[in-house]
């Protein structure tokens, strides 16, 4: 039979038909009913013809209405249909129906349930839900017991967009049972199968079915298999019946042990068996076994990865109404460059809406926020629809979404109650982001709760996400619900990274140069960071630049470090963009200084929040890297501040002491912020010494200056060195006035440098030493302090501690008087004379 050519092979069986006589149609008749092999598809259309032939000349006898019976069942229709084009397709539905109809009107009512049947598993766009309901309640309006099962069974589990309705359901499979439906037994098989918990009852059950059934292929072989792979994990038992349910060709059984070999769950088979056992499934009706070849094709990563084979088989099972298979293509359309055609996953997208399927709604409104200009109502509303039809998805995609203020103003509370319908629906992101919510605590209402996290994450990582396995490994890291643990923590970061979780490779880095579980270990650090870096993790680009300009078991590399970092800095990552400023500034790896480099990448990382980046900004701003601009400057100042950047607290203080010309007061409290957060100067000091912003009192000035300067504050040093000096707040006492002035004037501190050289100078506090004194002077009045410039004049001109010499003398003088020195203008006669 030539493809496309079913109406003229089928025409000219019926012919052949018509010229023989009634003796040889019978024998025909009998053949068929005898050998009962309709895998040979001949034989099922030969048989059809004789129905036909039958219907037409009036000669149906009681052989004929068995034939039509044995046609349509265990799929034999949809067998001989599966692999025809849609030409032929279109034919042979239409014959089925006329046929189907033919023995409707001599009144055979166990037609009515074929004729449900054949409109319930047509292709598109043959199917008719709500015709095919009419010939089931036509049917058992009329007495026929089939149609009372398989309406009862449609109602006991609500399906074809029936009401739910058990009680109702299960008596009309019973009246069915009772009129002698023998498949009613089969309905009540599956109810007992897919709700009854007890295993026992449920094994018996089908026990009991196998030993009542005469015909091995009428053996519901497939349950049985099902209950051990799935009930009783036995994968040895289960293996036994599936072989036994093939050996009489059941289509379920093939499709049950070609899935489990296709998923490596049964092992000792090869790809091509399990491939093989789905199409033989497919071609007897089964058609999720097209789904799932599609899915197989689609998402196997391995050489049988083909998205051509994905789209056959998918573009199969959307023929016969399968949604997921509708939605599959769509995504395949939509996302994969290779075969992409928008248009195409659009309509598809939009045609499994209009079909109400939840998930294609769900996959809509992802569409529409990610890729077009989304009005969030209608996003809204698919997301809504979707969850009422119990969608599992849907519910944790809006939470998000109100988490993250798409909506409106963000609501956490909402978000939380949302997620949490996906998590109680079983969805692996509603179960993980349940744990995290109740880790970190997302609402007032809902504060966290370790036990509940532990809870919730658990679950998830049951059904195994690498994200519970990394949240739970926070828990450990912080003994949150669980016992303090690092190397527990470590395994399930391991874990998590070698399953494909990248960011995990960050952490383990961590864990490695840190030295946590053990010594530390800088090279396995840089292996870590570079697996995050090769897996495009954007904060491993950071860590992989970081280990290369700070040698973390590597040796420095300038050019590797920068690359990296900009890598990272492209997605926006804040740390790298604060290293790629720091570099410009530093010149660092040959970079030249460039002001608006630093500038935009600081900006960056201060916009998301950074406090050192943002006191940065502010630093730029009141320097004039750029501009100099006053207000910015306090505003990101201020932002740090608020973030909890102790520096900026502390250079707000000084502002506010030294520069600003109002508002002084506050210096105190900025100071004080700082000293909170752990950062101390001479600021507190000088307010109590001053009475800034509080009362004075040099007690507690002395006591701040004293703590500062033993936490290596440089400015407190020096004063503390004043106030041992003049007894300010403390007994006078020069010995230690002078090892503190000693000890800032180390640091680089010009007016400690000047104390403790006049110290030297005259002996105070220490044994004079008139060579070290004139060498500190020097070195501080070279720079320009002007104080050490005139007190050098003083030495030159009386010969201490260096030769008498008034030109040298008059010199250091006359470079006083130009800095202002008002003793030193005297000396030079430089004093501006009072104008009148």
């Amino acid at each position: 039979m030539e493809k496309t050519k079913l109406k003229s092979h089928y025409n000219n069986l019926l012919d052949s038909l018509k010229k023989l006589e009634t003796i040889d149609i019978n024998e025909k008749l009998d053949h068929l009913l005898y050998k009962d092999d309709y895998k040979n598809k001949e034989n099922w259309l030969l048989g059809l013809a004789i129905c036909d032939y039958g219907l037409s000349n009036n000669s149906l006898v009681d052989k004929t209405k068995a034939l039509y019976i044995r046609l349509f069942k265990r799929n034999w229709n949809l067998y001989y249909s599966s692999f025809l084009d849609q030409e032929d397709y279109e034919f042979w539905f239409k014959l089925c129906e006329r046929i189907n109809d033919g023995f409707l009107d001599i009144n055979y009512h166990k037609a009515y349930v074929e004729r449900d049947y054949i409109l319930e598993n047509a292709r598109r766009p043959f199917r008719n839900r709500s015709k095919s309901r009419e010939y089931l309640l036509k049917g058992i309006e009329l007495g026929d017991a089939a149609c009372r099962a398989v309406y009862g069974y449609n109602l006991f589990f609500g399906a074809r967009g029936e009401i739910e309705n058990k009680e109702e359901g299960l008596k009309l499979i019973q009246e069915a049972k009772e009129l002698g439906y023998d498949q009613a037994e089969n309905c009540l098989l599956n109810i007992v199968f897919y709700t009854e918990e007890d295993n026992t009852y449920v094994l018996e059950k089908i026990k009991e079915q196998i030993e009542s059934k005469e015909k091995e292929s009428e053996k519901p072989y497939h349950l049985l298999a099902e209950y051990y792979l799935y009930r009783e994990q036995n994968i040895e038992q289960a293996l036994e019946v599936l072989h036994k349910g093939i050996e009489v060709n059941n289509p379920y059984s093939k499709y049950i042990f070609g899935i489990n070999i296709l998923n490596e769950r049964l092992q000792g088979y090869t790809v091509e068996q399990g491939i093989c056992l789905l199409e033989e499934a497919y071609e007897y009706g089964i058609i999720y076994a097209a789904n799932w070849l599609g899915r197989y094709y689609y998402y196997i990563q391995a050489e049988n990865h083909s998205l051509e084979k994905s789209i056959q088989w998918h573009e199969r099972a959307k023929l016969y109404y399968f949604e997921d298979s509708l939605v599959e293509l769509s995504l395949i359309y939509l996302y994969e460059e290779e075969v992409q055609d928008v248009e195409k996953g659009k309509i598809y997208l939009n045609w499994a809406v209009q079909e109400g399927n939840a998930r294609a709604m769900s996959e809509k409104a992802h569409w529409l926020l990610n890729n077009e200009n989304s009005d969030p109502k209608e996003v809204q509303s698919l997301l809504e629809d979707a969850m009422e039809l119990g969608d599992s998805y849907a519910p944790y995609r809006l939470g998000r979404l109100y988490e993250t203020g798409y909506f409106g103003e963000p609501d956490y509370y909402k978000a939380f109650e949302l997620v949490k319908i996906a998590a109680e629906r079983g969805h692996v992101y509603g179960l993980e982001m349940m744990g995290h919510y109740y880790r970190v605590g997302i609402t007032s209402q809902e504060e966290s709760d370790p036990e509940k996290a532990i809870e919730y994450l658990n679950k998830a990582i049951e059904m195994g996400s690498e994200y519970a396995q990394v949240e739970m490994a926070f828990c450990y890291e912080a003994g949150f619900g669980v016992e303090k643990n690092y190397v527990q923590a470590y395994d399930l970061f391991e874990r998590a990274a070698v399953n494909g979780y990248i960011y995990a490779y960050n952490k383990l880095g961590y864990y490695e140069e840190d030295g946590l579980i053990g010594e530390k270990n800088p090279q396995k650090a840089f292996e870590y960071f570079q697996k995050a870096a090769e897996g495009e993790n954007v904060e491993g680009y950071y860590n992989l630049g970081r280990a290369y300009k700070y040698t973390i078991g590597i040796p420095e590399n300038p050019e590797l470090a920068l690359e990296n970092y900009r890598k990272a800095a492209e997605f926006k990552y804040g740390e790298a963009c604060i290293e790629l400023a720091l570099s410009y500034e530093d010149e660092y790896g040959g970079l030249s200084f460039d002001e608006s480099k630093i500038m935009s990448y600081m900006l960056v990382a201060a916009e998301q929040g950074y406090p050192f980046a943002q006191y940065k900004v502010g630093c730029y701003y009141y320097y004039g890297l750029i501009e100099n601009n006053r207000e910015k400057a306090l505003e990101w100042l201020s932002i740090s501040c608020q973030s909890g950047y102790p520096y900026a607290a502390l250079f707000l203080g000084d502002y506010y002491l030294y520069d600003a010309e109002t508002d002084n007061n506050k210096a105190f409290e900025y100071y004080c912020i700082a000293e909170e957060n752990g950062i101390v100067s001479e600021g507190l000091g000088v307010c109590y010494e001053y009475g800034i912003g509080v009362d004075e009192n040099s007690q507690e000035a002395f006591r701040w200056y004293k703590f500062a300067a033993e936490k290596g504050s440089i400015g407190s040093k020096y004063r503390l060195g004043l106030a041992y000096k003049y007894g300010m707040g403390t007994e006078e006492n020069l010995a230690e006035s002078f090892v503190w002035f000693q000890d800032a004037a180390q640091e680089g501190n010009f007016h400690a440098q000047y104390h403790a050289a006049m110290m030297l100078l005259k002996g105070e506090g220490v044994e004079q030493d008139l060579n070290k004194a004139i060498t500190l002077l020097l070195e501080i009045a070279e720079k320009g302090h002007i104080e050490a410039q005139f007190e050098l004049g003083n030495c030159y001109l009386i010969g201490k501690g260096v030769e008498e010499d008034e030109v040298q003398a008059m010199a250091w003088y006359q470079k006083a008087a130009e800095n202002g020195h008002e003793q030193s203008l005297k000396i030079t006669g430089k004093r501006e004379r009072r104008r009148r």
